[in-house]
Order: structure tokens, then C-alpha cells, then sequence
């Protein structure tokens, strides 16, 4: 046999990142920031990715039949919009793909042939040297320095006698006589498992999906943190113990080593055992998916009213909110009760940056983590601070870091119980018994200790130019043509304790992180008298006595809290004391709308956000996004007078004052995007929680503060636990794709598809369906997979497509057949989940 050459280290690489687009990466508990775990087939249409992942991930691409049935039966699913899907799934599964056969690695091959459990031993192993490496926080201590993987492991494993109970004698000797690097031991392994050219990919595949959890955050630590080795160390961990294992039972029940003779041996015997191939539940899923789908666009158009308003109101206020689904119901609130007019944008106002906050050791990134923040900007007391309260910063620092210390140490933390055992039985019994009354003395003594402390924003890195461009930017984007004597810019961050996924319920547009900071920075550079000066030569007139403050809103206790600056004039104190009033109003009534739809609801409908903000013992503290469904892009008066449930981002969007399409450009590239992350893990998490999801919170063990695992040893879990997303009386999240609806030229929206590839497969393959709202004639159309547009009937939801060529349709409204009966001959009615 030929053997591999060095130049074969280069190919190696690009085969492991061709192995790796099947997972998407992990990002840490710091930023968990929403993805699709699916990403790497976003470029295949969204069935086939379906089956796809039922084939590597053996998980689930849709609900269980019953689940559709029962929607059917209780009148969510219609028998039109079950017609309709049938006719448009039949259409589009004669051009679908016959899916290949799957290549099984040799691990697998033995535990089908031979019941070995070779895969669960290596995962075991990896688990285990993948958390001891990964940690940076929990152990203080380590025996070994963390140089890679590859070297971490080859010196610890070394002294790990743990494969002497599965029969391994030998295994240090093994170890030592690897190769220095993970690539040179690559090569070695390929050859002795005769995996060549077109085959190494999909091997390494399969060992990558045995734990997506691990490898999609080393995959995140290679890209983020620029670790080229990262992947290739943790298949030549993983393909060592293979080999390893293999040989030993490869001579047990073959009476030879030999992995190139076995190999073909075991692929024979594996597929007699894989000619059975019942028909799936994913045969009939995608047309009971579609029809739960286009109930519900259908019943969210025919809400809207598409003619936008003309007329300018007399509004005293204007608020800027960002996109997120739970913004949507305080902002209808609002507008009912006054003179409000509210708008939509990504929560971090087009401020992207890197933060120190006062008395923080650490930076954050504020910003989309698909950007960079190049601005670096430090929160500083706006005076000096006294003695106090610097001395009681400094002595809270240091318990804190004094406390971490001992209890990360090995031999530390058994005298830490001694000797504060009984101590923190009294904080510890107060936080159970009385979470919100403890929470507010730890506050209130706080404050008498160092009193109140004002605090700026030091922008000295930002130049005269950076600051004119990100107003502008910031303008533009919001869609202001006019301007009020008071704009709010409202970020937004959530309230909850001893929860792992604090930063999932956070702004995933400033990178998981509270969106008050970004709102102080936009406040302070709109209102610049120098910035105004050169917008209003740019055509962004200000008036001289608009004035823009930050507020945040807590979208666990629904509480708006307002920064207040000094300068402001009679008219406009008035104007925010009123304001105030009616936050705190509205934030009742939305308070009271939530009440009940949160499991374990014991408290007054008012008093239970904040009971469940501060409480420890708290699995459910808020729903996040969940019921999130689609994405309007459009003024707000089309939705102004339509109840969205908490269920749409809501972006503003003008397009006739977008004359170059560059707005909607953004809007398309940036929040869209984003906001289908959000919609496509929730979607997962829903549909198959075990492997998508992150099961439930009350077995979580956190790791290395990067990421939870379920239970002592598990892969690290990838998305949202079972408390975010379901409740006991069903599904709090209905999982479907992400609806957009855009007020815009169909020409405009077919210009940034032929622009953005990325975008545009999102659209043709179905991860999203785009409706487009022509603003001259005033109606709806769908962009289908075929790059057509058609026309949407919002009375009867057809196309006008269907209405014309549509047999079925026709058929049942004459009454002659009807939708369950074509779904019955195909024994969809039998069919149990």
C-alpha cells in the first residue's frame, strides 16, 4: 500500500472542515447566544436537512404525528391548510434527492455486529479529558500545562489505567508511540484503517457527531479563539482509542488485528442488519408541518392592515425597543395609553463595543457576535468616589475572588464547609424562604454602605467621524424622519439566579449580554450638538430640543427603568413623568396577561416576576422567546392594532424613505439572520429536545462555566432546556419556521437575494418563508422555492397559484373529497408516533 505523504496534512485540515460543517458551533454559557444546530444544511432544502439529521443525529425534524393530529382535531391544523400543504409537498418531493446510505465508523460497525460498546467507552474517555482540558475556572490546580489537547491528553493519559478493565493491557505503551502532532498521528491512523480520498470526511463525521456537544464548542474555540488544531486533536484522541479497542475485540471475535482484513468483514454483516427500512414518521411529518405553518401565516395576514398611514400623529414620546418577541406586548400596551409612537431595531442600536464596567476586571463585546467591537469604551464614576465606597468595592472584589480560590482548591474546599457551614445556613435559608425580601435588604444595604454612584461613559476612542457615522447609521436604521422632544431608547436585559442559561434570556444582539449600555452610548452621541451639526448637512435635521435617554427594560418583571440626564426643560419632565406612569401600567397589565402560562404559578399575577426573578430554586424564571413565529419588517401602524401575541420580532422599516435599499439590505442580512438562529433552535430544541435540546434543568451540573452537562458525565448539552420551552399542560413553543413579512418592493427584496447567498438559501430552501407586502398595491405575496412570487389570498389563504391549478382545492370546496381522506390512503391516520 502507498504510503501517505506530508503533503497530505494540508488535505487533512480541509477534510476535517468539510467533516465538520454537519455541526455548527457552541457558543458558552458567558454568551449563549441562539444558533441553529442544523446550520451546516441550511444550504439543502429544510426536509432533506430533516432526514439528514434523523440519519446522523437518529433525532427527530418534527413533532410526532399524534401531536399533529391532535392539532387537527382541536381546528389549529384546517382541512384547507391540509390540502394545500399535500399538493405543494407532492410538487416539491418529486425534485427532492434520494438520501445516500450512511458510512458507518469502525466502532460503530463492532457495537452493531458484536454488542461491544466501543462507542460509549470512547465517549466516555473524551468527555472526561475534553472537560479537565476545557476548564479554565472551576479547578485551580492542574498537574499537567494545557499546551493542546493532543499534548494534554498524551502526557495525562499515560497514567489513566482505566482501559485495563475493558481489557487493555498495554495502552501506555500505545500512547507513547504516537506521533508529536495530531495531524502526523492522523495520517498513521488513516492508513492503518485504510480510509482514503473521498471517505476520510465522512469518517471523520461520524466520529464528530458521537458528541456534537464537545465538538461544536471546540469548533467555536477553533474559530473564535483561532486554535487550528482543536478538531483535528480530538479525532486523533478519538481514533486511537478506536484502533485501540478494536484490535482487542477484532481478535477476540475474528482471531486477528488486522482492521483492513475485519474491516470489510464487519461492513457485510452490517447491512443484512439495515435491509429492513420501515416506512418513517418523517414520510408524512413535512405535509402536517407545512399545514400547521400556513395556519398560522394565514391567520396573521389576514390581521395586518397593509395601507401605512400617512398621517404624522402629535406624539409626545418616542421609544425605540429592540426586535425581540417580548417587547412587542409592553410596546401595545404603551402605544393604548398615550401619546406614544414606538419603533423596532436591534437591541444594541447599531453600537458595537467592547465594555469595562465600573469596578469589573472583565470585558464585554456589546455587539452581534457575528461582528468585532474595534471601540473600546470604559464606565467611570462621573465623580471622584470617597474612601467608603472604593474600600467596600475592594473588600467585596477580594471575598469574592478569595472564596473562588478555596473552593476550587482540592484540598481547600473540605475546610471551606467546616468552616462556614454553619454561616451559610442563615443566607442560605433566607434565599429559599424569602427570595424577594432577601434580595431587597442585600440591596438596600448595599446602598447605605456606598450610597448612590453616577457613573459616564468614556468614548475618548471614538473620533468626531466614528461617532457622525454610527448616529446616521443608528437614524437611518430606526427609520426617524421626525423627531419628538423626548426619544427613549430602550435596551433590554432579563432577572434570574443560579441559572446556567441567564444570558439565553438576555439581548442576543449585544452577545448575550443587558442592552442598557448600548442604549447610553447612542443617547450620548445623538445628543452631541456637534454630531447634529453635521447630520442636519447630511439631511438628518434634529430639532435643538430633542433630547434621547437610555432606559432598560427587564423582560422578566416587565419593569421599565428610565436614566434620567438633568438637562431636560419643563415640557420634557412632564413628559417623563407621565411616561413613567404609564410604563408602570403597562407593565401591570402585561404582567397580568403572563400570569398562569409559567408552570408552578403560586404567586398574585403581580408579585410573580419578581418572585421568580430572584428565587434560586426558579427552573422557569421567564419564557424567553418562546411562541417566537415570524419577522415584520414594516412601519409599525400595519401591526399597531393587531394583538401578535408576543410571537413576532417587530423591526421598523420604511422603504420609502430606504431609496437605495441599503436599510433593507441590512435588515435582510443582520436581523433577519438572527432572528432565524433564534427561531430555528427553539424549533429544535421543541421538536427533539434530547438531542437538540438541553433537557431538563433540575439534572444540570455546569462545566468549567462554558457549558452543562446532564447528570456526572455527559455531553455538553446544545440547546434550550425543557423549562424554556414546554410546560405541563403542553408545548409552550409551537415549533415552525420563521415567517418574514416585509413591506417592501418584490424587486428590492430579489435584488438583496441575488446579493447575499446566504440569505437567499435560507429562502429557497425553505429555513424561511418570505412574504413580501407590495406597499403600491397593497398585497401579499409568497416567494416559493421556484424563485416565483404569488399572490396570497388573505380570505381564503391560497395562492394564486393554488387557486387556479389546484385540483384538490377545487375538489373540496365542491365537496367531493377532503383533505384527511387523501392523507388516510396513504395511512397517515394509522400511523402512531
Amino acid at each position: 500500500m502507498k504510503s501517505i505523504t506530508a503533503s497530505r496534512s494540508f488535505n487533512i485540515c480541509d477534510e476535517i472542515t468539510e467533516a465538520a460543517s454537519c455541526i455548527n458551533q457552541l457558543y458558552p454559557l458567558t454568551n449563549f447566544v441562539a444558533c441553529n444546530s442544523l446550520k451546516g444544511y441550511e444550504n439543502i432544502p429544510f426536509e432533506e436537512a430533516m432526514r439528514k439529521a434523523k440519519e446522523l443525529f437518529d433525532a427527530r425534524g418534527f413533532l410526532p404525528l399524534s401531536e399533529y393530529r391532535a392539532m387537527y382535531e382541536s381546528g389549529r391544523i384546517s382541512p384547507a391548510d391540509l390540502n394545500e400543504a399535500f399538493r405543494r409537498h407532492h410538487r416539491r418531493k418529486r425534485r427532492s434527492a434520494k438520501p445516500e446510505p450512511s458510512q458507518l465508523s469502525l466502532s460503530e460497525m463492532f457495537d452493531r455486529t458484536c454488542k461491544t460498546g466501543i462507542v460509549e467507552i470512547i465517549n466516555k474517555q473524551l468527555i472526561k479529558w475534553c472537560g479537565a482540558f476545557l476548564d479554565q475556572t472551576q479547578a485551580q490546580w492542574a498537574p499537567i500545562e494545557k499546551r493542546s489537547l493532543y499534548q494534554f491528553w498524551k502526557q495525562s493519559a499515560r497514567h489513566d489505567q482505566s482501559l485495563w478493565w475493558h481489557g487493555v493491557k498495554d495502552f501506555r505503551k500505545t500512547v507513547e508511540a504516537l506521533p508529536e502532532n495530531s495531524e502526523a498521528a492522523l495520517e498513521l491512523q488513516l492508513k492503518e484503517l485504510e480510509i482514503h480520498g473521498e471517505n476520510v470526511a465522512p469518517y471523520f463525521r461520524r466520529h464528530l457527531i458521537q458528541l456534537p456537544g464537545f465538538a461544536s464548542y471546540l469548533k467555536w474555540q477553533q474559530t473564535d479563539h483561532l486554535l487550528n488544531d482543536l478538531l483535528s486533536d480530538y479525532l486523533a484522541i478519538r481514533l486511537h482509542y478506536e484502533i485501540v479497542l478494536s484490535k482487542l475485540h477484532a481478535l477476540r471475535y475474528y482471531k486477528s488485528q488486522d482492521l483492513g482484513l475485519i474491516r470489510p468483514i464487519l461492513e457485510s454483516e452490517t447491512s443484512k442488519n439495515n435491509n429492513c427500512d420501515p416506512k418513517s414518521d418523517d414520510d408524512y411529518a413535512p405535509i402536517w408541518q407545512e399545514a400547521y405553518e400556513l395556519n398560522y401565516r394565514n391567520r396573521l395576514l389576514s390581521k395586518l392592515v397593509p395601507e401605512s398611514s400617512k398621517e404624522t400623529a402629535d406624539y409626545h414620546c418616542q421609544l425605540v425597543f429592540c426586535i425581540d418577541v417580548r417587547s412587542e406586548p409592553l410596546r401595545r400596551e404603551l402605544e393604548q395609553r398615550g401619546p406614544y409612537s414606538t419603533y423596532g431595531f436591534a437591541g444594541f442600536f447599531g453600537m458595537p463595543m467592547r465594555l469595562k464596567e465600573l469596578g469589573s476586571a472583565f470585558s464585554l463585546d456589546l455587539c452581534p457576535v457575528l461582528l468585532k467591537p474595534e471601540k473600546q469604551v470604559k464606565e467611570n464614576a462621573r465623580f471622584n468616589l470617597d474612601g467608603r465606597i472604593l474600600s467596600w468595592q475592594a473588600l467585596k472584589a477580594s471575598a469574592l475572588h478569595v472564596k473562588k480560590k478555596v473552593k476550587s482548591n482540592l484540598a481547600g474546599a473540605f475546610g471551606l464547609i467546616d468552616l462556614l457551614g454553619l454561616y451559610s445556613a442563615f443566607p442560605l435559608a433566607a434565599k429559599t424562604f424569602f427570595p424577594s425580601q432577601t434580595k431587597k435588604f442585600i440591596q438596600t444595604a448595599e446602598r447605605v454602605i456606598t450610597g448612590s454612584v453616577d457613573t459616564e461613559l468614556d468614548l475618548s476612542s471614538f473620533s468626531l467621524q466614528d461617532k457622525i457615522s454610527l448616529a446616521e447609521g443608528a437614524i437611518n436604521g430606526i427609520g426617524l424622519s421626525h423627531f419628538c422632544k423626548l426619544i427613549v431608547l430602550c435596551g433590554h436585559k432579563s432577572s434570574s439566579v443560579n441559572n446556567p442559561f441567564a444570558s439565553s434570556l438576555d439581548c442576543g444582539a449585544c452577545g448575550g449580554n443587558g442592552g442598557i449600555f448600548n442604549a447610553r452610548l447612542a443617547a450620548e452621541i445623538l445628543n452631541d450638538k456637534t454630531v447634529r451639526a453635521v447630520l442636519s448637512t447630511k439631511g438628518v435635521d434634529i430639532e435643538p430640543d430633542t433630547v434621547f435617554i437610555a432606559a432598560e427594560h427587564d423582560t422578566t418583571t416587565d419593569n421599565v427603568r428610565l436614566f434620567q440626564p438633568d438637562s431636560l426643560d419643563e415640557e420634557q419632565q412632564k413628559i417623563i413623568e407621565r411616561l413613567k406612569e404609564d410604563l408602570e401600567l403597562s407593565g401591570n397589565a402585561v404582567r397580568k396577561k403572563r400570569s398562569g402560562t409559567l408552570p408552578q404559578s403560586n404567586f398574585a399575577p403581580l408579585n410573580e416576576p419578581f418572585e421568580r426573578a430572584c428565587d434560586w430554586a426558579q427552573t422557569a424564571p421567564e419564557w424567553g422567546l418562546a411562541g417566537n413565529a415570524a419577522f415584520i419588517a414594516a412601519p409599525r401602524d400595519i401591526s399597531s392594532d393587531t394583538d401578535l401575541e408576543g410571537r413576532v420580532f417587530l423591526h421598523s422599516y420604511d422603504c420609502n424613505l430606504d431609496k437605495e435599499n441599503s436599510v433593507l439590505e441590512l435588515i435582510m442580512t443582520a436581523p433577519l439572520v438572527v432572528a432565524q438562529w433564534i427561531n430555528a433552535q427553539y424549533y429544535l430544541s421543541t421538536v427533539d429536545n434530547e438531542k437538540f435540546g438541553s433537557g431538563t434543568k433540575t439534572v444540570h451540573n455546569v462545566l468549567g462555566d462554558f457549558g452543562v452537562m446532564s447528570g456526572a458525565a455527559s455531553d455538553l448539552r446544545l440547546g434550550l432546556p425543557l423549562q424554556s420551552i414546554t410546560s405541563p399542560d403542553g408545548f409552550g413553543h409551537e415549533p415552525m419556521r420563521l415567517l418574514a413579512i416585509i413591506r417592501a418592493r418584490r424587486s428590492a427584496i430579489e435584488m438583496v437575494l441575488q446579493k447575499h447567498s446566504e440569505i437567499a438559501q435560507l429562502v429557497n430552501n425553505r429555513w424561511i418563508r418570505l412574504v413580501a407586502l407590495e406597499p403600491e398595491e397593497l398585497r401579499f405575496y409568497e416567494l416559493n422555492p421556484d424563485g416565483e412570487w404569488y399572490q396570497i389570498n388573505t380570505e381564503t389563504g391560497e395562492t394564486e397559484e393554488e387557486t387556479a391549478a389546484n385540483p384538490l382545492a377545487n375538489g373540496l370546496r365542491a365537496g367531493q373529497t377532503n383533505a384527511t381522506s387523501i392523507l388516510r390512503k396513504n395511512h397517515l391516520a394509522d400511523h402512531k408516533a
